[in-house]
């Protein structure tokens, strides 16, 4: 009979939400319905969404294509919405001259941290949801309090591009991304311990309830480029 520490312990375990936690549950799902598939369809070895290439390579795939999209568009000063999850944009943030600096920051969802009962982090300098703002469209737009990020006119995921830097059918691919964050959905717990590592963005952290995403150094000087090139394209044209 197991104890109620190695409960405890087993349950606490079992919490922990990593990138390498979400793509082991997603082969796992995958395995099952392909197993279900093979059930049913004698002549078809495989599912209608495996169809015969690596799986769990091809979800990584798209894993980082996604991330160096979000990547692309910030380093271009471009906001990104990320269907059911929240939003990268930029806002801006006073610095010591009192002069205002752009920088990334992800905005959580609010219905998806209503959801989980997430917390959200409050930047020192900005009083609210309300100061934040978003470029749509070229004009300067702000979040109101309890708004979906989702109602919002700004860009979303290019799946054109998406499908064809992975090689995969538009079915298979809305279905691998709604697999990916459907996984997210399922996982995220408000006491548990979630780290998802964007690749070359940085970290989606979930710590005691508090949801936040922590930009990457190497992405932090590289976004900090882009403005002294900016400076210096601006200096050449007068």
């Amino acid at each position: 009979m197991q104890s109620v520490h190695a409960n405890t312990h087993t349950s606490k375990r079992r919490r922990r939400f990593t990138t390498e936690t979400l793509f082991r549950l997603l082969s796992q799902n995958n395995r099952l319905d392909d197993f279900r598939a093979y059930s049913t369809t004698e002549n078809d070895q495989t599912s209608s969404y495996t169809n015969g290439f690596t799986l769990e390579n091809d979800l990584r795939n798209i894993w980082e294509l996604l991330s160096q999209m979000i990547r692309k568009r910030l380093l271009n000063h471009e906001p990104c919405l990320l269907p059911e999850l929240g939003a990268f944009v930029l806002i801006d943030h006073p610095s010591k001259d009192n002069l205002p600096i752009k920088e990334p920051f992800f905005v959580l969802d609010t219905t998806f941290a209503r959801r989980h009962r997430l917390s959200r982090i409050k930047k020192p300098n900005l009083s609210s949801a309300l100061s934040l703002s978003l470029q749509a469209n070229g004009k300067s737009t702000h979040i109101e309090p309890n708004t979906t990020l989702s109602s919002f006119n700004m860009q979303t995921l290019d799946y054109v591009s998406l499908q064809n830097q992975s090689g995969l059918t538009r079915e298979q691919l809305m279905t691998a991304i709604a697999q990916i964050f459907a996984i997210i959905d399922k996982e995220i717990h408000p006491y548990g311990f979630c780290d998802l590592e964007f690749p070359q963005l940085g970290h989606f952290r979930i710590l005691f309830g508090l949801a936040t995403f922590e930009f990457s150094e190497t992405f932090s000087t590289e976004f900090k480029l882009t403005f002294v090139k900016n400076d210096s394209t601006t200096s050449n044209d007068k």
